[in-house]
Formats: C-alpha cells, sequence, structure tokens
C-alpha cells in the first residue's frame, strides 16, 4: 500500500536539518525535548498545511520546506484516483514514488503561505524548475491519498478534547472515522425526516405549524408600530444530517451507576485509556475492510502515557494493525514495551544538540549495519543480537557484556560501588549470545549516537581481538601470552593446545581455567595489564584475571543460588568484604563514566 517516506525537514523549529525514512509504523525515541514532536509536526505539516509564525522557524531569514516521497504509486493504486487526478500526477510519478514539498518563505501569511511544490523528474535535480507548483488535480489527488492527519499529543486533555462538538479536534477526527459508515448507511433517511421537520419549522417552511404561523402575525403586528413594513418570523433551525454526526462526543455510564454523563468525571489514566481503547476498537473494524485508496497519517506522542502494561501492548498491536488496515503509524514513546522485536531495526532514535539545540535523527539499526558491517551473514548475526533487547534504545549508553554472571550482577555492583543505578546514568546492560558481536555492535552504536562499551573475558584478547583487527597477530604481549601459556601446558598434562597455540576446552582444564591461572603468575601481569589497556582504548573492558568470577572470588557455578548467595553478602557486608579485587570494581565503573573520545 502506499505510504510516506523519505522526509527531509529544513528549517522547522529545532529541526533545522533532519532527514527520516518513515515505514507503515515507525516509532521514533528519544529524551524529552529532544524534538520528536517537532518532526511529527512537520510531518502533519506537509501533508495537512496550517499557519506558521517565528516560533515554527529555526531561522527566520531562511524559509521553511519538508518534503517527502509517496511510494507505492503503481497502477492498481491509480486506478482508484479520479481519472482526471490520475493524468494530472502521471508525469510527476518514476517508479511507483512522486515527490512533494510544503515550503513557506516567511513567517505569518495564513495557511495560504505554505506552499505545495512536486518535483518533475524529467528535470535534473539541481536546476530552477525541479520543483514546481502542482496542477490542478494533484492536490485533490493528495488529498484523497492522505486525508487529514490525526495528531494526538502526549498532554491533551483527552476529556476536554473528546467533549468538543469540533471536526478540527484530534478525537473529533477519530469519532469521524466510526460516524462516517453511519452516515452512509443511514444519513439519507435521517436527513429525509429532518427535511420533513423543516417543512414545518422553517420561516419558510410550505407546512408551517399554526403556532408558528400565528406567532409571526402576532408579532409583526406588534412591531408594525415601531417598525413598519417588518416582517418577524421566529426562526427554529433544523440541524444537517452532516452537522449532526460532527457534533458527535464520548459519555460514559459505569456499573452500578445509571445515568450517563462526560467522562471528565474520570483520571486522566482512565480518559487515555478510553482514547487508545478507540484505536484499538477502530483498529479491529478496518482489519475487516479491503483496500483502501486513503491512507491517513496517525501520529501519537507518547501512546503509552497512563497506561498498564497490559493495556500497553494492546495498543502497540493496535497500532500495528492500522499500519496494514489503511493508516500510516508514527509514534513517540518512551516504553520498550511499544516496540517490539520486529521494529527494533527501524526505531528512530532522536538526540538535540546541547549547544546548537538542533534535533538530530540517528540512522536505524539496518542502515547503520549496512553503513558499518560490510559481510551480509555478519549483519544479520549482529541485527538478532540488537534485536535481543530494546532497552538500549532508550539509553545513551550501553555496556556490551557477555556472560550471564555480568547480566545478574553488575547492576547490584554498580550501585554498590557508585552509590546509583545503572538506569539512574541511563547506562543499558545488553547481553550478548557471544564476544564475536561486539566489534560489530560497537560500530553500529556509533552511528545511532549511543555510547558504547563492552565487557570481555580474557579469552577475547587471544582470540576476537585477532580477528577483529583489535590487536595485531604479531603482537608482543600476545605473543609473551600464549609463550607462558605454552610452558605451563609443558608442566601440566591437563592443559591442551591447539594448534593456533592457543589453550582448548579438550583438555580437563578448560580455557577460562587456563587462562585464569595463567593470570595469577607474577610474570602475567604485567602482559594482562599491556593487552588490557590496548583493549581500553578500542572500548572494552578486559578481565585481567580471566572473568568476572576470579574477579569476585566466586566459584563459577553461574546459577541463581551463587548469584543470590553474593548478592546478600554484598548488600550485607559491602563490596571490600565480598569481592576479590574490588579495586578492579572501582576501577571499571570510574571508566565507564568517562566521557566517550579518543
Amino acid at each position: 500500500m502506499h505510504h510516506l517516506t523519505d522526509i527531509a525537514i529544513r528549517n522547522f523549529r529545532s529541526c533545522r536539518e533532519v532527514d527520516l525514512m518513515l515505514s507503515g509504523c515507525t516509532p521514533i525515541v528519544g529524551y524529552n525535548n529532544a524534538g520528536k514532536s517537532n518532526i511529527m509536526a512537520a510531518i502533519e505539516w506537509l501533508v495537512a498545511p496550517s499557519a506558521l509564525g517565528e516560533g515554527d522557524f529555526f531561522d527566520t531569514s531562511l524559509q521553511v520546506a519538508v518534503e517527502g516521497v509517496i511510494e507505492g504509486l503503481d497502477e492498481a493504486m491509480l486506478d482508484r484516483l479520479e481519472p482526471r487526478h490520475r493524468t494530472k500526477m502521471l508525469p510527476f510519478i518514476q517508479n511507483d514514488r512522486m515527490r512533494l514539498r510544503r515550503v513557506q518563505v516567511e513567517p505569518g501569511g495564513g495557511k495560504a503561505a505554505a506552499k505545495l511544490e512536486v518535483r518533475n523528474p524529467a528535470v535534473e535535480a539541481d536546476a530552477e524548475d525541479a520543483w514546481q507548483p502542482p496542477p490542478t488535480g494533484i492536490p485533490q489527488a493528495i488529498q484523497a491519498l492522505f486525508p487529514d492527519p490525526i495528531f494526538i499529543g502526549a498532554m491533551e486533555d483527552a476529556a476536554e478534547d473528546a467533549t468538543k462538538p469540533k471536526t478540527g479536534t484530534t478525537l473529533g477526527k477519530l469519532l469521524a472515522e466510526f460516524t462516517a459508515p453511519l452516515e452512509a448507511a443511514h444519513g439519507a433517511a435521517i436527513q429525509a425526516t429532518f427535511d420533513a421537520v423543516s417543512r414545518q419549522l422553517s420561516p419558510d417552511g410550505v407546512e408551517r405549524v399554526a403556532e408558528l404561523q400565528r406567532f409571526d402575525q402576532e408579532a409583526t403586528q406588534a412591531v408594525a408600530d415601531f417598525f413598519p413594513g417588518i416582517n418577524l418570523h421566529l426562526d427554529i433551525p433544523v440541524p444537517e444530517v452532516k452537522t449532526l454526526f460532527k457534533q458527535g462526543t464520548v459519555k460514559i455510564s459505569e456499573q452500578g451507576r445509571g445515568e450517563i454523563r462526560d467522562f471528565t468525571s474520570l483520571g486522566h489514566g482512565a480518559q487515555r485509556s478510553i482514547q487508545m481503547a478507540l484505536i484499538r476498537y477502530l483498529a479491529e473494524l478496518k482489519a475487516a475492510e479491503g483496500q483502501q485508496t486513503q491512507r491517513r497519517l496517525l501520529l501519537i506522542e507518547e501512546p503509552e502515557l497512563f497506561l498498564h502494561p497490559q493495556a500497553i501492548e494492546q495498543v502497540r498491536l493496535a497500532l500495528e494493525s492500522l499500519s496494514n488496515a489503511g493508516y500510516q503509524v508514527v509514534f513517540a514513546t518512551h516504553s520498550p514495551m511499544m516496540i517490539d522485536r520486529a521494529a527494533i531495526p527501524h526505531s528512530r532514535i532522536v538526540r538535540k544538540d546541547a549547544v546548537t539545540g538542533e534535533t538530530r535523527v540517528m540512522l536505524s539499526v539496518s542502515e547503520a549495519l549496512q553503513q558499518r558491517v560490510e559481510n551480509a551473514d555478519t549483519r544479520l548475526h549482529t541485527l538478532f543480537e540488537l534485536r535481543n533487547a530494546s532497552g538500549w534504545l532508550f539509553s545513551d549508553r550501553v555496556l556490551l557484556a557477555e556472560g550471564p554472571t555480568e547480566r545478574r550482577l553488575l547492576p547490584v555492583l554498580y550501585e554498590t560501588t557508585m552509590a546509583r543505578t545503572l538506569a539512574a546514568d541511563r547506562f543499558a546492560v545488553m547481553n550478548l549470545g557471544g564476544v564475536g558481536s561486539v566489534p560489530h555492535c560497537l560500530k553500529v552504536f556509533d552511528e545511532l549516537g549511543i555510547e558504547a562499551y563492552a565487557l570481555a573475558d580474557f579469552d577475547f584478547a587471544i582470540n576476537q581481538s585477532i580477528k577483529h583487527r583489535l590487536i595485531d597477530k604479531q603482537d608482543a604481549d600476545l605473543e609473551s601470552c600464549l609463550t607462558q601459556i605454552a610452558a605451563m601446558a609443558d608442566q601440566d598434562p591437563d592443559i591442551e593446545i591447539g594448534g593456533n597455540g592457543r589453550p582448548t576446552n579438550g583438555g580437563r582444564k578448560k580455557a577460562a581455567q587456563v587462562y585464569a591461572e595463567w593470570a595469577r603468575q607474577d610474570a602475567a601481569r604485567p602482559v594482562a595489564l599491556a593487552l588490557h589497556e590496548k583493549l581500553k582504548a578500542q572500548r572494552v573492558w578486559l578481565w585481567r584475571l580471566g572473568d568476572i568470577e576470579a574477579v569476585l572470588g566466586l566459584p563459577g557455578d553461574k546459577n541463581e543460588q551463587e548469584w543470590a548467595e553474593f548478592t546478600q553478602r554484598l548488600e550485607a557486608e559491602g563490596l571490600d568484604a565480598c569481592v576479590k579485587t574490588p579495586q578492579s570494581l572501582r576501577d571499571f565503573f570510574h571508566w565507564l563514566n568517562r566521557p566517550l573520545g579518543p
């Protein structure tokens, strides 16, 4: 189905220069005041312009321009348009795509100052006539393709919105989606009834009732002494059907209380729930309908606001359903529950430059992988890792960790050491299925504008860091490490060395145990420290004692009982009493909190 994509926003509010791709259902995430609302307002303005004032211009000396592409204008789609509109659009369509933009040169001038332009694909992009006013018929066709958007803001008074009998309100537009089929089915019959009433009540009605005729005569006689020649008529207006349906509002009743009343009596959570419940109901209705010419933009700020977690899941599913049934959905959210695994690759992270105040939209995960990771199989594997958790979407910084012990104990260790939580420092811990994804994930997070660090066992330095060229395979410290481990194997038959000169898991002692034993030797410490410092420069913290269990002094059973007992001791006795090398943990957490830089 056709949809809007390739959005380019220039000079609109905080969006000095913003580009983003839209899908059928596009999540936008970012902290408060990052510019998410401005992005959605710009998209709305492209389709349904409004008057722009000085506050809508990032720089009042430059024009505001919002550009987009309508994609999916194939023959089947165009055949649903009026023939004359279809004919006017064809010269501007290339590869089933049409590019359009809305421009306003200066603040003021009302809605008419926002001019629509279309891109002529037959002209070079930098030519003066590449953009031109649309021929008559194209604006009407665009209106048919994208009716007025529905924009539901985060802080709107849902009750006031629901009780206003105005089609311009957001909920009014939403209710119109329900009442339009009702009007189509019964409007003519209701209008016939109104017409009969009008003939009896209207001043010029042919069947005007006797009481009204008597009032007209007697009132005219009464005023004749003051204003001769003036006739009075009592006018009792009869509504038109269209007006009647536009005045529809939402009221509520509760079990045990018979009266029907406005839902202003409900709390904000209930009001928001009703708003989102109508969206879910709309999704169910639209899912049963066939293909449509229209695709309405549904723009929602924080749909999860005031909702119970189970209700959030229902809203997410409703928005996904609507995106497949005549709606294109863009929503801004602060909740990981609003983004499922399938949506993570297409989510957009919004940032605001602290110095300039400009809004920036980072690449999506899919775009970042294409740009930073060459091998298709590696991209797929890395994407799988990134889709395993959505928490990083809502954080400024990410710590990549491999093992279950890190996942279970790092939060409590961080809080004990730093006297604050990882979440308070805007950190997300992301557990990977294997350390092989670490370098690729670091690259992707660079493109996403998220500070990323990794935590690795010592075998990462010996194996993966060479594979990914974080350490040279001829590195002197690496060679010293392997030489010392080979000497250990000569004295210990439980250690097996593979053809690549590294310990394997084929011996009675696993590779992790061999590294831990090696790290405890005096000769190993300067070598381990040197490798540790080299990887720190690559944003990878290496446990110099082998792994986190060695640092904490745990036996390495890696089960819930071990972690629970350690947590209890940590809370009761403190870091120094419970951890084998507490300073290494302090050093690690302080390193994490250093600004990312060269």
